[in-house]
């Protein structure tokens, strides 16, 4: 997995490497949370709240009542 300078690195690029903004302002926090996914670390946002990750949800394929 690539690590939080490469992540930031691409976000910049993707957006036309801006010298201010609001992707040049979150491209920090975006890099951040993309290199937590890959790990177990829960990244807090700076007003302190957490940043939560949804919870898996698992698809029901087949009825479990029968009618």
């Amino acid at each position: 997995m690539a690590n939080f300078a490469d992540i930031k690195k691409v976000i910049l690029e993707v957006a036309g490497n801006p010298d201010s903004g609001i992707v040049r302002e979150y491209a920090d926090k975006w890099a951040e949370a993309i290199v937590s996914l890959d790990t177990d670390i829960e990244v807090k946002a700076k007003e302190g709240t957490p940043f939560e990750r949804p919870t898996k949800e698992t698809r029901v394929t087949k009825p479990t009542e029968t009618r």
